[in-house]
């Protein structure tokens, strides 16, 4: 059986998605992150489009393990191909292998290259064949499945011009995400026989988008007949996005047992990690590697997990980096609270009437805190708070009496000052800080400030990252919710609602601190 080549397009197709943006740093640590997971091919992008994305290419081959490095570009604009800018940039980037990509709808070269036909197919040969004598060249047949339907042979005779040229591998896109599984299997088995009707061996690929949600299972209709599936690994890419190589090759490996050199159980950290490199919200609900994706919230279903009974889940969450979480909330019933205080290590009694009464205020003040908005069920360090609090002996380690932050910001300078009143026990203590950032950074350096030196081990302490959005929507009363991303190998999370979006940060950050003092200081 031939190896199915994984081709990773995130830092081009993943940049093109609303809001998504890579600086020259995110795109080394990205690439980092794919080549070690063990993707085959990671197309850097157009080189010829930013100054950072062709020194991307030299700074990521000084760090490439075993990836091959692609540079995207077109079919040549200029009449020489050997004047074209684009062309002459992808050979200076010093990739291993181009993808370029062409025109195959016959109704596109006429309206928007202005050119004829056949002039079209002329321009595939030549830019195929220039590059080819530099380097393997992949050919992406733009609008594939579109051009088939149109025209057939026109969109077939494209492809042989590219294969004529010298392309190892002919991809068919569905460039506007608009195709479906049995039209998909239909065009691809076609255009297979007649290549090889013609003794044309060449391997063929796909690149779908997923407009129709239907990405996955046209990828999955056509690996009967390719050799190379592309994609990004969170699915990020133009309008919808890309096929979501962290559904695909999940299915691939653990649904349909074909083999892979990926790991597996990197998937849900790549993935999350592509998201913020890109500066993108990640999602909760996302198949295999979501926060959601193996939680339980309804009490049937808790009660059923608790007792062994695996029916609620279709795959091992361990298998791709994930685990599974009982949701703390008010649906959950006694049998989510027994679940989750077990975690950490509680073994409760539902009939004990002082667990019950325990439990009933568990209730009452996590029903208030999801009516403000604060979302906190599957978030194991708010977890551990509520357990403690109700169940254990949940320590203050220190309270923040009062703060005042003030960002003074110029057009290339930002610097906040954070001053705050700290109580530990009888005990006050005072900090004025003032750091090149914002507010929140400035509470974070503070309150690892002053607290470092009670409790030297919080020094490992790092802020991940944070988020705010809103919590609950009224117009100018609205409450805002901020997460933030907690890191000391191992990451975690709490939350701050409030109408005050600084306060919402500081708010959780304040827990977050006291949370990890709870778990390294507990007795």
């Amino acid at each position: 059986m031939t190896k199915l080549e994984l081709y990773d397009c995130t830092l081009r197709e993943g940049e093109q998605a609303a809001g998504a943006s890579f600086s020259l740093e995110n795109r080394v640590e990205l690439f980092q992150l794919l080549d070690d997971f063990g993707f085959d091919f990671i197309e850097l992008g157009w080189p010829i489009a930013s100054v950072d994305i062709a020194k991307s290419f030299e700074l990521c081959r000084n760090v490439r393990k075993r990836a091959k490095i692609t540079a995207f570009g077109s079919t040549s604009i200029a009449p020489n191909v050997e004047e074209d800018k684009n062309l002459r940039s992808v050979i200076q980037s010093r990739a291993d292998y181009a993808c370029i990509f062409g025109k195959t709808s016959a109704e596109q070269v006429e309206k928007q290259l202005r050119i004829t036909i056949q002039e079209n197919l002329d321009r595939i040969f030549r830019s195929v064949q220039f590059l080819s004598k530099a380097m393997p060249v992949f050919y992406d047949a733009e609008h594939y499945f579109d051009g088939f339907k149109q025209n057939k042979d026109y969109a077939l005779q494209t492809l042989l011009s590219a294969f004529s040229g010298g392309a190892e591998r002919l991809v068919l896109c569905d460039t506007n995400g608009g195709i479906l599984p049995f039209e998909a299997e239909e065009i691809i088995r076609t255009t297979r026989k007649f290549l090889d009707s013609r003794g044309i061996k060449v391997g063929l690929g796909v690149h779908f988008h997923d407009d129709c949600g239907l990405a996955l299972a046209n990828a999955i209709s056509s690996l009967s007949y390719v050799t190379q599936v592309q994609g990004t690994i969170n699915g990020m890419g133009e309008r919808v996005g890309n096929l979501n190589f962290s559904e695909f090759i999940p299915v691939y490996v653990s649904k349909l047992h074909k083999p892979s050199e990926v790991k597996l159980k990197n998937i849900k950290e790549v993935n999350e990690k592509a998201f913020r490199l890109a500066g993108v919200d990640i999602p909760e609900a996302r198949p295999f590697v979501g926060d959601s994706a193996f939680a339980h919230k309804g009490g049937v279903h808790i009660d059923a997990t608790n007792k062994g009974a695996r029916g609620y889940e279709h795959e091992n969450p361990e298998d791709f980096g994930n685990k599974r979480i009982v949701l703390l909330n008010t649906l959950g019933g006694t049998a989510g609270v027994i679940a989750v205080a077990n975690r950490f290590g509680y073994n409760l009694d539902k009939r004990d009437p002082e667990v019950v009464s325990r439990v009933e205020k568990l209730f009452a003040e996590l029903k208030d805190l999801e009516q403000r908005g604060y979302r906190l069920g599957a978030l194991e360090a708010e977890q551990f708070l509520l357990i403690e609090k109700h169940f254990g002996n949940l320590r203050e380690f220190f309270n923040l009496e009062s703060y005042n932050a003030n960002t003074e910001k110029s057009s290339d300078r930002e610097v906040t000052t954070f001053s705050g009143r700290y109580f530990f026990g009888k005990e006050r203590v005072s900090d004025v800080i003032s750091v090149n950032g914002g507010p929140i950074d400035a509470a974070f350096k503070s309150l690892k400030n002053v607290l470092s030196g009670r409790y030297p081990r919080i020094g490992g302490l790092k802020l991940a990252d944070y988020h705010a959005g809103i919590a609950r929507s009224s117009a100018e009363e609205s409450t805002m919710r901020t997460v933030v991303y907690f890191s000391d190998g191992e990451d975690f999370k709490t939350v701050g609602v409030d109408s005050n979006i600084i306060e919402s940060g500081v708010a959780a950050l304040r827990k977050g601190f006291n949370f990890y003092l709870n778990k390294i200081y507990k007795q």
